[in-house]
């Protein structure tokens, strides 16, 4: 609810300190993620889809998910004049080196960050220049939502989670948004997540009545349910996050599970990458085209709200088949 890479860019940034030579000069974008620490697949894997669009000049500074260190790579992209920053996924990184940005006017299109909140300054009412790219937090209960009030309006369903904030939240979202339509569950459960078997969950969800489950949780615990549900002779209908999509390691789910995740092939950072390269040639500033130009993109035409919210949908329904998550035509999905 996401190893090392060091670069050229990197490399001259470390060289201007000890020398006392200019980092670089201007080149348009930067990418600021995480390229060292936990989190470094993320950033490694924001810094290739950029620069497969915008090329392996594109400077990336690494903020390790760390406060001091975004700071750092904050005041080195105001220092060498770029135009723009691609990435800060990171919350943390993201609220050390936006205050910076933002006073220079250097405009921030976001990747990875689901808060709808972002673009507004702490403590006041200043407008921050970020453009968010990619689904909110509350995206995914209200694709899915959408699609379960429709598929399952006659079924009997239950709604589980694992105790988790994650799990948590999308369950009692989902079961806000199923009761404004009309639909309300024969079964609310929390389960204990990482035990090797859920019989006990099972049989109580068989005695609820229900033919459905709604599961806020991980894929192995899913994988776990279904397993036990087959074994007793008890069908049962699963859908879930795109926490349901996990390696086969987490166990398999079966066919006509329903989830929701981002379509294949289409990545925030590399839609990021090519609305920073469309914005780079405008004839405005940076910032105003951001504010006012539509994009052509992967998922199609893209713009930006006064609030700096895309406009486009990120998320689609998918369903299990053979063991991997595949998206349902347009007419299914709705």
């Amino acid at each position: 609810m996401f190893r090392l890479v060091t670069t050229g860019s990197a490399f001259a940034v470390l060289l201007a300190i000890f020398t006392g030579a200019p980092a670089r000069a201007a080149e348009g974008a930067a990418i600021i993620a995480p390229l060292s620490g936990s989190y470094a697949p993320v950033g490694r894997a924001l810094d290739a889809s950029v620069r497969a669009i915008l090329g392996d000049d594109v400077p990336a500074l690494d903020d390790g998910c760390d406060a001091d260190m975004a700071q750092s790579a904050a005041r080195d992209v105001i220092e060498a004049g770029d135009a723009l920053v691609i990435g800060l996924p990171c919350i943390d990184a993201f609220d050390a080196a936006m205050p910076m940005l933002a006073d220079t006017g250097v405009p921030v299109i976001a990747v990875g960050v689901r808060a709808a909140d972002i673009t507004m300054a702490p403590r006041g009412t200043a407008q921050w220049p970020v453009f968010r790219v990619g689904p909110t937090a509350g995206e995914e209960a209200t694709v899915l939502a959408g699609h379960l009030a429709r598929s399952w309006r006659e079924a009997n369903f239950a709604i589980i989670d694992d105790g988790t904030l994650y799990g948590r939240q999308l369950a009692e979202n989902m079961r806000l948004l199923l009761a404004e339509a009309a639909l309300e569950p024969v079964f609310v459960d929390t389960y204990r997540p990482l035990l090797e078997s859920q019989t006990a969950l099972v049989r109580r969800l068989q005695r609820s009545g229900a033919s459905h489950v709604l599961i806020g949780g991980e894929a192995r615990d899913a994988a776990i349910i279904a397993a036990d549900a087959a074994r007793i002779g008890y069908r049962l209908t699963m859908a879930g996050g795109d926490s349901l999509i996990a390696p086969p390691a987490d166990g398999r789910l079966p066919d006509g599970t329903i989830t929701v995740a981002l379509p294949p092939d289409t990545d925030p950072a590399r839609i990021a990458a090519q609305i920073a390269r469309t914005a780079l040639s405008a004839t405005m500033p940076t910032t105003d085209a951001l504010r006012t130009m539509t994009f052509q993109t992967d998922i199609g035409p893209l713009a930006f709200g006064a609030d700096g919210e895309p406009d486009a949908r990120f998320l689609r329904i998918h369903t299990f088949r053979n063991g991997r998550p595949e998206p349902l035509t347009p007419d299914m999905d709705g």
